[in-house]
């Protein structure tokens, strides 16, 4: 029956592509949908003035953000939740929505990118993943053509794909990017370690772009310093076919490791910096040391403050005034990552 549908997006920055399929299947079914994005306690709330919706569907993608997801229950009983920070096994389907059924973008207007997946799974078992778990082996899913809207939008794609060159066709999907003259972003990254001189020069060869699709970008991890040979191999092949060093993004994943010290995380950081590539400190755990490393790094401060200094000033930016013999030296605002 007909009635009222409510979609909490409660974290992500980009559109959250199963609630849109969501919003595609309600709206088909004569619902009024609404998606809010509910980054905290009082966005879950009903609104001032706003009846009480029949149907609720929250995602959550993040571990961080299953406290709200809990709240979402108590507000809303009977609300579906889903997303890998609930659940790595509860799917579409089981709310009884098609997994690769239509999309609906009208819930964000100012997103003219198309997003999809042409693959899911990954070939690894990184023990800090859940891709794996959620979504299994590597399988296609779609081809460019198929996740691209058409018509009037432009010839970009985000794709959502955790390995994307795990899939068989991986070459017909680079071929499709190419001659239909797509911008694309690989969202969720290349995995350097397992790119060889083939794979780099195809990558090179297409327009890969931020999520934004204005800036040149390719998104990478160096999660483990014993990976560091197969990382800086398949990064060489990448240069070597093109990709200039500062297109690289550079995720590192701080604070998982139990033989992990300051010093190893600084020798990486300072490799990425090195290669003239953007490091992205990722804390697994929320320490003010972690999260002091993560801001010092992310806001440039680690070109011009030695950590020492940041640490004095409790990673704080303001406090560095503080030191007055540095004041000099040391600037107030480090530089944006851009």
């Amino acid at each position: 029956m007909p009635g009222t549908t409510l979609l909490l997006q409660l974290d992500g920055k980009i559109p959250n592509l199963a609630l849109m399929r969501i919003a595609a299947a309600r709206r088909t079914a004569g619902d009024r949908v609404t998606l809010r994005r509910a980054g905290n306690a009082q966005a879950i709330q009903r609104q001032l003035g706003e009846e009480a919706p029949e149907r609720v569907y929250a995602s959550a993608i993040f571990t961080r953000t299953r406290p709200l997801a809990e709240l979402v229950r108590k507000a809303y009983p009977q609300a579906v939740l889903g997303g890998t920070g609930w659940s790595t096994t509860t799917t579409l389907a089981d709310a009884g929505i098609e997994p690769n059924g239509p999309i609906d973008y009208s819930d964000y207007p100012r997103w003219s990118s198309s997003i999809g997946y042409s693959q899911r799974g990954c070939r690894l078992r990184c023990p800090f993943c859940i891709v794996p778990k959620a979504e299994g082996a590597v399988s296609e899913t779609a081809t460019i053509a198929d996740i691209w809207r058409g018509g009037k939008w432009p010839r970009h794609v985000l794709l959502l794909d955790n390995d994307f060159l795990g899939q068989p066709r991986w070459r017909e999907r680079i071929e499709e990017l190419r001659t239909g003259r797509y911008r694309v972003s690989f969202n969720q990254g290349i995995n350097a370690r397992l790119v060889d001189r083939e794979s780099a020069a195809a990558i090179a060869g297409v327009d890969y772009r931020d999520d934004g699709m204005r800036h040149r970008r390719l998104y990478t991890a160096f999660d483990n310093a014993k990976d560091a040979e197969r990382f800086f191999r398949g990064v060489g092949a990448l240069i070597e076919a093109g990709v200039r060093p500062h297109h690289l993004f550079v995720y590192m994943l701080i604070g998982y490791w139990k033989q992990e010290t300051h010093q190893e995380r600084d020798w990486r950081r300072r490799q990425i910096r090195s290669l003239g590539a953007l490091p992205y400190p990722m804390p697994f755990r929320r320490t003010p040391e972690l999260i002091g490393f993560a801001r010092w790094v992310i806001g440039g401060y680690d070109r011009t403050v030695p950590w020492e200094i940041w640490e004095a000033a409790r990673y704080q930016p303001a406090r560095l005034r503080l030191h007055r013999t540095h004041e000099r030296a040391l600037p107030l605002t480090g530089e944006t990552q851009q």
